[in-house]
């Protein structure tokens, strides 16, 4: 009988636990779907009462380890504040970076903006100087790649540059100008006709170039230097110091018959040398273009 009543308070007492526990930690919602509790409980190893008592003393075991042991707690902290200083210092990075690539790209636009339009006006003047040669030119901006690893689509500054694209055949595609393509005179008339250019681009008081005419044929020579005479002796744009300047053109000869020496602006100086001469000779000329031919 004693036993008997034993089972039924243990029954009683179960029932009441079970009651409890379906309160705190329901296994089924209201519609009768099983919980995530129901499934972390199907995932447990343990299947048996000894089991579950093995694994709560392991756990109580591990739990004790953490309380005796105050150093554990401590690094725990330390660890947990380097981790929320280093976290602020990459939030303070990241909004700092965030910053300088919207400033990069709040001065790249207007500077990129007026470098295309220079090399616009540029390659217009550069085009109708070659097209006077019968050749054709170009003046072309070549941008830096953009990895495809780069986010913020900024791209390498350092790798941009001007390309020069001639073509001294008809028919033949424009290429860029280089030592292996282009012949030496070709490559001196297209240097020449891109100073040219650029020559309309700045205002200075003189440019000085040395025997800019050697390796050109006689007909490139020529038109060279028409082209030469026509840019540095025109009028003065607006005001009086917005003028093309003198040009110094250093040469140990020139062709003969060269009409374009006739225009005003154009005077020539002989520089002589020998055991004669003063050991040195300076001049100063106020013409646009002045020739020294070195005698």
């Amino acid at each position: 009988m004693k036993i008997q009543t034993d089972f039924m308070n243990v029954k009683k007492e179960y029932a009441k636990l079970k009651t409890e526990a379906e309160r705190v930690a329901p296994l089924e919602d209201e519609n009768g779907n099983k919980t995530e509790l129901f499934d972390q409980l199907q995932e447990l190893e343990v299947t048996t009462l000894h089991d579950c008592e093995a694994a709560l003393d392991e756990a109580v075991s591990k739990a004790d380890e953490y309380a005796d042991n105050p150093d554990a707690l401590r690094q725990y902290e330390r660890t947990k504040a380097e981790i929320e200083e280093v976290q602020t210092k990459l939030d303070d990075l990241t909004s700092s970076k965030d910053a300088k690539l919207q400033e990069i790209r709040n001065k790249s636009n207007p500077w990129q903006a007026a470098l295309e339009n220079y090399v616009s006006k540029v390659d217009k003047l550069f085009s109708e100087y070659m097209q006077e040669m019968e050749c054709t030119g170009e003046i072309r901006l070549k941008r830096g790649k953009i990895d495809e690893d780069d986010e913020n689509q900024i791209g390498n500054f350092k790798d941009w540059g001007i390309e020069i694209l001639v073509s001294f055949r008809e028919g033949t595609k424009a290429q860029i100008l280089s030592a292996q393509v282009q012949s030496g005179g070709e490559r001196s008339v297209s240097t020449i006709m891109y100073l040219m250019a650029l020559q309309d681009m700045m205002v200075a008081p003189f440019r000085c170039v040395d025997e800019i005419n050697q390796g050109l044929d006689d007909r490139n020579e020529r038109l060279v230097f028409r082209r030469i005479v026509e840019n540095s002796t025109r009028p003065p744009k607006g005001e009086p110091f917005e003028h093309v300047g003198q040009y110094f053109l250093i040469t140990p000869k020139l062709l003969p018959n060269l009409v374009d020496m006739e225009e005003e602006g154009v005077t020539i100086l002989f520089v002589f040398n020998g055991e004669g001469m003063h050991q040195s000779i300076f001049f100063y000329e106020l013409s646009h273009l002045t020739l020294c031919p070195l005698v």
